[in-house]
């Protein structure tokens, strides 16, 4: 029982932590991409649209 509240819970962690890694990364990526164009703000806006259309 013990092991399977320690995957739930390690579980939990590690995809919160992937999910901020790749929202940092896109986020990154957008900027530089279309420097000009898009800014911070619209490009958190669209990678945590884009990442929540692929969960």
């Amino acid at each position: 029982m013990g092991l399977i509240l320690a995957l739930v819970f390690v579980s939990k962690k590690y995809s919160d932590y992937n999910l901020k890694k790749s929202l940092s990364a896109c986020i990154l990526y957008q900027t530089n991409k279309s420097s000009e164009i898009m800014n911070k703000e619209d490009a958190f806006k669209y990678c945590k649209k884009e990442i929540s259309k692929s969960k």
